[in-house]
Formats: structure tokens, sequence, C-alpha cells
């Protein structure tokens, strides 16, 4: 339970708060574990741990025991199966792209019962009870199970009736000369106008035009489909607005940083049955995307996808 609990946390401390007990008794039980091993499980590093190979294959194979043991346990006493599903993601991909498509997953199972949750960073999910989050980066998390979903990619985009007031836009360097909404995360890092600018080639001046600065990138998007400016949005979190017309592409032009998006979940935590059927359907919706349906040219509407 020490093991399991530290490497869950990564956390000699948060571990021992779980278990009741002191972190000198915790590191004093994984110290004893690693001699018993003859071998190291934990990289100790300044301000954080770090499991090692082997570290991580005895947290798979605890982790594992410990979900079937509750699952038996289950079993046994004839406890209801627990059919939710605890999902967190931002607000915007919740309210654009996964709510609208939760019908569908009613398809494959109408008793599965979402929990969801937006938030506006990175939660640690055994702390926050969370199976599954949705997040952007470089899937390298460890202690958690990751898969990719979409390539992150950043594209400009205004309202109709903008385009057609102020427009057209040549260049990526006309931009330099349009409002734009910014959008900045305090807490995560996310691609801004001055990164946009740079990785299209395109000299950023000290200071850019602004129209408005918001803090959660659903109202970037409001804001672009009410007039307001010109923002940046990424696919697939924009595709229903571009789709609805709403919005359309101020410029084609598309930058990408390199990243993904992932689904995370705790180890071994999609073997109950569950939150495996969610991750199969969410795998599924993938597999739908294509990544190549955007217009070509700025302005046009985008066809909708089925699924």
């Amino acid at each position: 339970m020490v093991f399991e609990a530290s490497a869950r946390h990564l956390n000699f401390s948060k571990a021992a708060e779980e278990l009741s007990i002191t972190q000198p008794a915790v590191s004093h039980g994984i110290r004893q574990l690693e001699a018993s091993l003859a071998q190291l499980l934990f990289v100790r590093e300044r301000r954080a741990l770090k499991l090692t190979s082997h570290g991580q294959r005895l947290f798979a194979s605890v982790s594992g025991s410990l979900t079937a043991i509750a699952d038996t346990v289950d079993e046994i006493s004839g406890a209801p199966q627990r059919n939710v599903v605890v999902v967190s993601t931002s607000t915007v991909m919740a309210n654009e792209w996964l709510l609208p498509r939760l019908p569908l997953l009613r398809e494959h199972d109408p008793t599965l019962i979402i929990d969801l949750r937006c938030t506006d960073r990175d939660p640690d999910l055994t702390a926050d009870g969370i199976d599954l989050h949705i997040r952007i980066g470089d899937g390298n998390w460890p202690g958690y199970e990751t898969s990719r979903l979409w390539r992150e990619t950043i594209n400009c985009i205004c309202s109709p009736e903008y385009l057609q007031r102020y427009g057209p836009i040549t260049l990526p360097s006309d931009l330099l000369e349009h409002r734009l909404v910014h959008y900045v995360d305090a807490h995560r890092y996310r691609l801004g106008w001055g990164e946009w600018f740079r990785a299209s080639g395109i000299s950023v001046p000290l200071s850019l035009p602004t129209t408005l600065k918001v803090n959660d990138s659903l109202l970037a998007l409001r804001a672009s489909e009410n007039g307001e400016g010109i923002s940046l949005g990424t696919r697939p979190v924009i595709d229903r607005s571009l789709a609805s017309g709403l919005t359309v592409l101020a410029h084609p032009n598309v930058v990408t940083t390199g990243r993904y998006f992932y689904s995370v979940s705790v180890y071994n935590s999609s073997r109950r049955r569950h939150i495996a059927l969610f991750r199969d359907w969410l795998t599924e919706q993938v597999r739908q995307f294509d990544e190549n349906q955007l217009p070509t040219k700025a302005g046009d509407r985008m066809d909708s996808q089925e699924h």
C-alpha cells in the first residue's frame, strides 16, 4: 500500500497523508522495499519523484491487482456496479466537442453516467477522483496511462460579418492590422498571438493590436462569433463553430505546435468496464476526425462531419 500510494502521487507526503502515517514512515518503507529488491524504484530529485523503469513495472502490476481486488469484493458483496465515469477537461472542449457527442455514447451504453468536470488546470486524477482527463501536452506524465488523440493545430477565426467588413486578409502579416482577441491562461501554456506570428515567419512588434483579453478559450471563441475580433482556436474544438457558420477562417494559415491532445488516466483504471467503454468510444470518435477537413480559403464554410 505504501509503494502504491507513493507511486500514484509521486509524493511521499501525499502518500503519508492518504495512509494516515508520517512522511518518514513512508520514506523508510520505500527504502526497505528497494533494499529487499536490490533495485531503485524512485528517482529522487530536488522537488519531485519519478518512477524508475523497475518502479513503473511494479506500479502497473500492483495497481492492476488492487483494481481486480476491488472488483472482486464488489462482486462478492453484491454491491451495485459503478457505472459512473468521472471525466474532466477544459470548458471549451466540454462545451464544443464532448457534450454534443454524448448522445452517440448512449447508443453504446444507455446506462452509463458521465460525471463531467470542467477545470482550468490539469488535475491530480487520484486526489480529485477523476477517471479520465483530456489534456494537451507531450504525453509524458509518469504514473498515468495516456492515449494520443489529436494533433494540436492553431487556426485564426472570426465571424463572417467581421471578415466581410474588414477583409480580405491576404497575408498572415495583415492580421497585425486587425482587432485581436487574446486568450491568456494563468495555469497552463497555451500558444498566443506572438508565438503564432513567429511560427508563421512574421516579426512580432513590441505591442500587438488588442481588442479583448480573456482567461478562458470559450470566451475567446464566443467573442469571435460575436464579431469582437479575430481569435486563435484549435481543432476539433472550433469545428462546430466553423461548421455552423458562426465563424470562418480569417486566414487559412495553420500553425502546428508539436503537441497533442491526450486522454489521461491512472494506470490500469481502464480495466474497469465502464472506463474502458468510454475510452473505446473516445478512440472511435478520434478515428473519424479528419485533420484535412478545413477550408483552403478564408471565409469558406467548413462542412460538418458525419458521425
